[in-house]
């Protein structure tokens, strides 16, 4: 009995430690959506500091414009675009809420209406 034991533990550490060497599987830690691209104004400008959130992740806009935001959970497939710094970007722009068709979604270009054009 001791020597059943004695394997037993054994094995059960080698499993502990092929887990500790080799980590989660990838699967976990895969997103469920991604999204990249760019935020202009109707002139093609570039838009800075423009908040883009995809279910509890968010990122803000570079200074020419990119993003790229990835969530890893499941929800709604809304990707959300929001000026929280009101005219310090170059103006006041209005959210804009685009819907992703897919997982992956590269090369967006995403234009937003300032507000002042609006009236």
């Amino acid at each position: 009995m001791g020597r059943f034991l004695t394997k037993l533990f054994a094995l059960f550490g080698i499993t502990l430690t092929c887990v500790a060497c080799y980590g989660v599987p990838y699967e976990e830690y895969h997103p469920e959506f991604e999204a990249e691209g760019r935020v202009i104004d109707e002139q093609g400008n570039p838009i800075e500091g423009i908040k883009v959130t995809l279910h509890n992740s968010h990122r803000y806009t570079e200074s020419d414009g990119s993003f790229n935001v990835a969530s890893f959970f499941q929800g709604d497939n809304e990707l959300i675009f929001e000026d929280e710094d009101g005219p310090n970007n170059g103006g006041e722009f209005i959210t804009k809420i685009v819907l992703l068709e897919s997982e992956y979604n590269t090369n967006m270009e995403v234009t937003l209406e300032r507000v002042d054009d609006e009236e």
